[in-house]
């Protein structure tokens, strides 16, 4: 296991502050003339696509300011580069380049606001934040799952769809149709095969599925564990660009999350029960030596929420992994 060195965990640090703290993303100032009078736009590289933004009347103050910050991300961009690959050539995990646009389109769009990366993508950022280079095997992914909590997730003006957000990322993105016929999709993929599902905490079991999220013109499946998977989310940088801000579970609580999923997936889900697995074993041991007490602390709260739909399921992959509670106690 490879432990990461002081001074890269202080890069990814420092880069964490930097995009979560910056004032504005980095885009192109650039003026447009109407009846004599100027105007302020600015040009985001969203995915694949370029959107444009109004700031304001050129001679206003705050929009001379807001431009002046832009400016300066823009100028400060190369310099994030750099930390991005640096930490790259040390051997932590990148997404893809189709995993990186679309996390650059939910970031531009403002959804890790309300919203939590789950799955092998969230996986993916989990090297950094626990000190330790994960194995590569595990980190392979075609899909991204984004869970929330809230049903009002996106524009309250709902003029911006989930298709829409995607869209930027790939042109070729399409609704995955329902078993009902009227109800809103929750689940969309494009033509290279890469699929996103949203997803929310299941409340009773007469919710609706999907339950719609109407201000993204979309539906996310209701799932039992998720609320307690996403209580408490940790901000993370995918390593992608500039570094691309995403909100992710916390690494010791995902890791239960797999204890319990392995041993609830169907025998056809065999190639995605051994990913939980291994995703699961490999945190245990990096926590294990990286964060013991905060990983005992939430084992604990697991198997205090339940024996049958909590406790048993994490003792059977447990053992499965040849992980005794003693190891982790």
């Amino acid at each position: 296991m490879k432990h990461l060195s002081p001074t890269h965990q202080t890069i990814y640090s420092d880069l964490v502050q930097w995009a979560y703290n910056a004032p504005e993303k980095p885009g192109s100032v650039y003026v447009q003339k109407n009846k004599g009078d100027q105007y302020l736009y600015v040009k985001y590289r969203v995915g694949k696509k370029r959107r444009d933004e109004f700031i304001g009347p050129a001679n206003d103050p705050d929009t001379q300011k807001r431009a002046e910050d832009i400016r300066n991300a823009q100028d400060q961009s190369t310099d994030r580069r750099t930390l991005v690959k640096t930490l790259i050539n040390a051997g932590i995990p990148a997404p893809t380049r189709t995993l990186g646009y679309v996390l650059d389109a939910m970031n531009d769009a403002g959804l890790f606001s309300d919203a939590v990366l789950v799955g092998t993508a969230a996986y993916i950022c989990f090297s950094p934040i626990t000190g330790v280079i994960l194995p590569s095997a595990s980190l392979m992914t075609q899909d991204a799952d984004l869970a929330t909590t809230s049903l009002a997730l996106g524009d309250d003006t709902g003029k911006t769809s989930m298709l829409d957000i995607l869209r930027r990322a790939d042109p070729t993105f399409r609704p995955v149709p329902t078993l009902k016929k009227a109800a809103p999709s929750a689940s969309f993929r494009a033509d290279n095969g890469f699929v996103i599902d949203l997803l929310t905490p299941a409340k009773r079991r007469s919710d609706e599925n999907p339950m719609p999220l109407a201000n993204l013109q979309a539906g996310a499946v209701p799932l039992q564990h998720l609320d307690w998977l996403i209580e408490a989310p940790v901000k993370a940088i995918a390593l992608y660009g500039i570094g691309i801000p995403v909100t992710v579970p916390e690494p010791a609580r995902y890791a239960a999350h797999k204890l319990i999923v392995a041993q609830k997936r169907s025998g056809s889900e065999r190639s995605k029960r051994a990913k939980d697995l291994l995703q699961a074993k490999a945190l245990l041991q990096a926590l294990m030596e990286t964060d013991p007490y905060r990983l005992q602390d939430v084992l604990k709260d697991a198997f205090a929420q339940g024996t049958r739909g909590w406790k048993l399921p994490m003792e059977r992959s447990l053992k499965e992994l040849e992980i005794s509670l003693d190891d982790l106690f």
